[in-house]
C-alpha cells in the first residue's frame, strides 16, 4: 500500500522531550498509510552552540526527571554521571542533524539514525556532535563508512537551509517548540496535541488509525 498521509515531526537531537517522544514516533513509523518526515530545528546550532556545563546540567535535569515520569524513557548513569559532567562535550545540533539527513539520503534510514543517536547520547553517554562518533554509529546501522561520510559532508552544506525551512514550518504550524507533530492529509496540515498521548504509544496508535481510516476506506 502506498503511504497516503505524512506525519511531520519537528525535533532537535538534544531535546530530551523528543527522546521521551521516541516510542510514539516508532509507532507512527510502523503504520501502513503513513510516512514520517523529520525536521530538525537547530535548537543548539550556530550561535546557540555551547559546551556542557553545570548550568546546562541544572537546566535539563528537572525536565529529564519529568520526561522519565511521563514517558518511561530512562536517562542512564553513563549520561547523568559521565557525560553531564564532561565539560569537553560540545552541544551542537548541526552534526547529529547532518547524520540524520545523510542516513536518510543514503539508505532511507533517517529515523533509524535519529533513534540511534538518542540512545547513543542519553543511554550510552556518547558524544554525538563528533564526526568520528557519527560515522561509527552509521556503520553500526549497516552503512558504509565512506559512503556515509560523503553524504554527511553534503548534508553539512545544506544544514542552514534545513534549519530555516524547519523554523518557518514550525511557525506556520503555530508550534511552540520541540517536539511538534502535525499530520498532513489531502494537502491539509493539522497539529497533533502531544499532552494526551505522551507515554501512551498504544493510545497514539489508535488516534492515528482513526485519522487514517477515511483515506484507507476510500481506496
Amino acid at each position: 500500500m502506498d503511504k497516503q498521509a505524512t506525519l511531520h515531526y519537528v525535533y532537535d537531537p538534544y531535546c530530551g522531550w523528543c527522546y521521551g517522544l521516541a516510542p510514539l514516533v516508532s509507532v507512527a513509523d510502523e503504520m501502513e498509510g503513513l510516512k514520517v518526515v523529520a525536521h530538525s530545528g537547530g535548537m543548539l546550532a550556530g550561535a546557540q552552540v555551547q559546551m556542557m556545563s553545570a548550568e546546562w546540567r541544572d537546566f535539563v535535569r528537572p525536565h529529564e526527571e519529568r520526561i522519565t515520569a511521563l514517558s518511561g524513557q530512562k536517562f542512564s548513569q553513563a549520561y547523568q554521571e559521565g557525560t553531564q559532567f564532561d565539560y569537553d562535550v560540545k552541544l551542537d545540533s548541526g552534526p547529529p542533524t547532518a547524520a540524520m539527513l545523510a542516513a536518510e539520503s543514503l539508505a532511507g534510514a533517517g529515523l533509524d539514525m535519529l533513534k540511534r543517536l538518542q540512545t547513543a547520547y542519553y543511554v550510552e553517554g556518547r558524544h554525538i556532535s563528533e564526526r568520528e562518533e557519527l560515522v561509527s554509529i552509521a556503520v553500526e546501522l549497516g552503512m558504509d563508512a565512506e559512503a556515509f561520510s560523503k553524504a554527511y559532508d553534503q548534508a553539512v552544506l545544506n544544514l542552514g537551509e534545513h534549519f530555516r525551512h524547519t523554523q518557518g514550518f514550525l511557525e506556520a504550524l503555530g508550534g511552540r517548540g520541540y517536539p511538534t507533530l502535525a499530520i498532513e492529509q489531502d494537502g491539509k496540515l493539522s497539529r497533533l496535541p502531544l499532552g494526551r498521548y505522551f507515554g501512551k504509544p498504544e493510545l497514539f496508535r489508535q488516534a492515528l488509525a482513526h485519522l487514517l481510516a477515511p483515506a484507507q476506506a476510500a481506496q
